[in-house]
C-alpha cells in the first residue's frame, strides 16, 4: 500500500506497546460502564459519541500516519456534512482510506477534504475519516462503490438516514458531518477578515495566517422546555411542520442569559405560559449535530387557572408567529396515543403519503431527546397513578375517560348541518355525568358512568368509597348533567363538538357547562367546543 497522501511512507501498525493497549482498553471500558450507570430510559440518546468514539490524538501531528492504518476507513458527506453516501442495507458506507486515497483527489492530512472523526471503538479502535464529496467525485465515489461489492449507493439526508442507523454510526457520522458543515463556513477569519485561514488538525482548527487567530467549532445550545399542569403537559407545533405534529417548546440560549431564564422566556414568547421559576429542573442533554446543538431538556409547571373550583390548565396563546399552534395534552390522551399500535412516526421529511388523521398525535421520533421527555413523564404519570389510593378510586368506582374512545362522528356526511337536527341522528352520543370530587391542579374532572335515576345512589357510593380510601381524595362538590354530543366541521375546516345540554344541576360555585368542556377537553384535545340551544 503506497504512502496515503503521497508524502508518507507506509506505516503498517501503529506503534504501541501491549501496556498501551490495555491502558486504551481499561479507559474504553470506564467510559461505557460510566455512560451506562448515567442514562435512564434509554440505552443512549442517538448521537452522543462518547460511549463510541474516542478523540482524536492531540499529540498527532499528520493524521497521514493514522490513515495508513491498515483497518482506517472512511465515510462520505456533501461539503455541508447534510448529505451522507448510504448503502442499499440503510447503513453508511465504509470504504478503505487507502482505497479512497488512491482514487486521487483527497489528501487526510490537509484538513481540506477529509478529517479525522475519531476512534470507532465499537469496531476494534479503528481510525474513522470523513471524505467531503464534489459533483465531480466519480473517483471518489468508485471507491465506496467497490468498497460495498460494487452496489449502487445513494446520497441520503443525513439526519434522515441515521434514524436507520444502529446507535455507533448514527453518533460517528452526525459528529463527522458537523464537523464538516463547521469547516465549509470557515471563509474568512472572524478576527481580521483575512480570507482563507488554514485549516489544520484534521479539521477541527483554523488558524489565520495574518493575525494568528484560532477558531474551534461552534456549539448552540437548546433549551427543550417540558411544562406540565397536574396531568397535563404542554406541546406546541411549529409553522412549517406537518398538521398534528407537535413536540416541546424549544428555544436557543441568548447571551448573557442563564439556562433556567430561557426554559421561562420561551414558554412566554411562544404560549402565553408563565411559568413557576422554582419549579424549573434539569432533566438530560443531548448532542444534535444539525448542524451545531446541544439539546438541553428541563421541566417545569405552570400555576393552574380555576373555573369556579376547578383548577385547569391556562389557555395557551400563540402571538409571535412561530408556532401555529399550542395545546394542553391529558396524560390519559397521549398515553392511548404513544401505544405502539396507534403512534404515528415522525413525518418531517418522510417521503410518500404519511398523514396524520384528525384527533390523532404524531410526536418526535424515538431518537429524540423531545421524545424521551415526554414518554418519560407519561410512563412516570402511569405508574404514580396505579400506586396511589386516590386514583385506584378511579378505577375501581368510576371511570375518568369517558370519551376517550368515543367514535366522534367525522362531520363529513353530505346531510351534516348546525342546527339542532343533527342530534336526532343515531350517531349523536348521550352522556351523563356526576362529579364528586375536585380534580387536583391541572386534573381532568373525574366522571361517574350512570342512569340518571342511578345519580344519588352512585353519589353516596363515592362519597363513602372516597372516605374509605383517605388521603388524596374527598367529596366536595356534586355535579349532575346529561346531553348530547355531535362532532361536526366548520366551514374553515375545523372540527367542532356540539353539545346539547338536557339538564345540569350542580353546587353553588360551579359552573356544570364548563366542566362538561373539561372534561371532553382531556379526551378531544383538537376539538372546539360549542352549546346548541334545546
Amino acid at each position: 500500500m503506497g504512502a496515503i497522501g503521497g508524502t508518507h511512507a507506509v506505516r503498517a501498525a501503529r506503534s504501541t506497546s501491549p501496556m498501551v493497549d490495555r491502558a486504551r482498553e481499561r479507559r474504553v471500558e470506564r467510559r461505557m460502564n460510566v455512560h451506562a450507570m448515567t442514562t435512564t430510559r434509554v440505552t443512549a440518546l442517538r448521537y452522543d459519541a462518547h460511549p463510541y468514539v474516542e478523540s482524536a490524538d492531540a499529540s498527532v501531528k499528520e493524521y497521514v500516519e493514522v490513515a495508513n492504518e491498515p483497518d482506517a476507513v472512511a465515510f462520505a458527506t456533501t461539503r455541508n456534512g447534510g448529505k451522507t453516501l448510504c448503502e442499499r442495507s440503510g447503513g453508511p458506507a465504509y470504504a478503505s482510506c487507502a482505497d479512497v486515497a488512491a482514487s486521487g483527489g483527497v489528501d487526510f492530512n490537509d484538513g481540506t477534504r477529509a478529517l479525522h472523526v475519531g476512534r470507532d471503538v465499537m469496531r476494534g479502535n479503528r481510525a474513522v475519516f470523513i471524505v467531503c464529496l464534489d459533483d465531480d467525485d466519480d473517483g471518489v465515489r468508485a471507491a465506496f462503490e467497490k468498497a460495498a461489492g460494487g452496489s449502487e449507493l445513494a446520497l441520503r439526508d443525513t439526519k434522515e438516514a441515521s434514524y436507520a442507523f444502529d446507535m455507533a454510526d448514527a453518533a460517528i457520522v452526525a459528529r463527522g458531518a458537523a464537523l464538516s458543515a463547521w469547516r465549509e463556513k470557515q471563509k474568512f477569519c472572524r478576527q481580521c477578515g483575512t480570507p482563507a485561514p488554514k485549516i489544520v488538525g484534521a479539521g477541527r482548527k483554523v488558524v489565520c495566517g495574518n493575525c494568528r487567530a484560532s477558531e474551534y467549532p461552534d456549539l448552540m445550545p437548546c433549551c427543550l422546555a417540558l411544562i406540565t399542569c397536574g396531568n397535563y403537559i404542554l406541546l406546541g407545533r411549529n409553522k412549517r411542520w406537518p398538521q398534528n405534529f407537535y413536540s416541546l417548546i424549544a428555544g436557543f440560549v441568548e447571551r448573557s442569559e442563564s439556562l433556567e431564564a430561557c426554559v421561562a422566556r420561551e414558554a412566554l414568547e411562544e404560549a402565553m405560559i408563565a411559568v413557576d421559576p422554582k419549579s424549573i429542573e434539569y432533566v438530560r442533554c443531548q448532542p444534535w449535530p444539525f448542524p451545531n446543538q446541544l439539546m438541553i431538556g428541563f421541566r417545569a409547571s405552570a400555576a393552574p387557572e380555576r373555573l369556579g373550583p376547578l383548577k385547569m390548565p391556562p389557555q395557551p396563546q400563540t402571538h409571535d408567529g412561530e408556532l401555529a399552534d399550542a395545546r394542553w395534552f391529558h396524560v390519559d390522551y397521549l398515553a392511548s396515543r404513544l401505544a405502539p399500535d396507534r403512534a404515528f412516526a415522525d413525518p418531517r421529511g418522510a417521503e410518500g403519503e404519511n398523514e396524520i388523521p384528525f384527533g390523532e398525535i404524531a410526536l418526535p421520533g424515538e431518537h429524540a431527546l423531545a421524545r424521551v421527555l415526554v414518554q418519560d413523564w407519561v410512563e412516570e404519570k402511569m405508574s404514580y397513578r396505579r400506586r396511589r389510593c386516590d386514583d385506584r378510586l378511579v378505577t375501581t368506582v368510576v371511570e375518568g375517560s369517558f370519551f376517550t374512545e368515543c367514535a366522534l362522528s367525522s362531520g363529513d356526511d353530505e346531510d351534516d348541518d348546525n342546527d339542532s337536527s343533527v342530534f336526532e341522528k343515531a350517531e349523536s352520543l348521550h352522556f351523563v355525568m356526576a362529579e364528586v370530587l375536585l380534580a387536583q391542579e391541572g386534573q381532568a374532572p373525574v366522571v361517574l358512568r350512570a342512569a340518571p335515576g342511578d345519580l344519588s345512589k352512585v353519589h353516596q357510593d363515592v362519597v363513602a368509597e372516597i372516605e374509605r380510601v383517605g388521603q388524596g381524595a374527598r367529596a366536595v362538590a356534586f355535579v349532575r348533567a346529561t346531553g348530547r354530543i355531535l362532532c361536526a366541521r366548520d366551514d374553515d375546516g375545523a372540527q367542532r363538538i356540539n353539545v346539547k345540554m338536557l339538564s345540569e344541576t350542580s353546587d353553588e360555585g360551579f359552573d356544570a357547562r364548563k366542566i362538561v368542556v373539561a372534561m371532553m377537553q382531556k379526551a378531544c384535545p383538537f376539538h372546539d367546543f360549542a352549546f346548541v340551544e334545546v
